[in-house]
């Protein structure tokens, strides 16, 4: 596969340092402004709970949905998938996002199952998640097509 080679120029390079810059600033203010808001928003043992959650998340996605995405994206790479790299990054792109979502429906459907209040989560997620897949599959379907025509021609 012959990818050409671009450098990117020096402009290019200070606008993507700043952008980053930015964005990192921003997250940390972001985030400075949550944290700060907790102990007037929560009690403690609230507090408590929230940062468990959260270090649970950390571990969720460190732990389970990077390996998991990794070993998905080498195994579709090394089945050989004949299609271009750009392709390849919005299949795995829509089976993760698929993934994700489904992993929440999932949660959804079984707090449903055993929810005392019927009236907290009376959305149908099963067939919002059959509709989700369809409409995925065909966004996903939709651009692999037109990127792969665009190489081809």
């Amino acid at each position: 596969m012959n990818i050409p080679k671009t450098r990117a120029t020096a402009r290019q390079v200070r606008t993507v340092r700043g952008t980053r810059i930015g964005l990192a600033v921003a997250g940390a203010a972001l985030i400075g402004y949550g944290l700060l808001g907790l102990p007037t928003q929560l009690g403690p043992e609230q507090t408590l709970g929230l940062l468990i959650w959260m270090a649970a998340g950390v571990l969720l996605h460190d732990g389970v949905l990077v390996p998991l995405a990794t070993l998905s994206g080498a195994g579709l790479t090394r089945v050989g998938s004949r299609l271009r790299p750009a392709s390849a990054a919005v299949l795995r792109g829509g089976l993760l996002t698929g993934t994700v979502v489904t992993g929440i429906a999932v949660l959804l459907l079984k707090a449903q199952s055993e929810a005392r209040n019927t009236s907290v989560l009376e959305a149908n997620y099963a067939a919002n998640l059959l509709w989700f897949w369809a409409v995925l599959t065909a966004v996903a379907t939709v651009i692999i097509v037109v990127l792969e025509r665009r190489y081809r021609s």
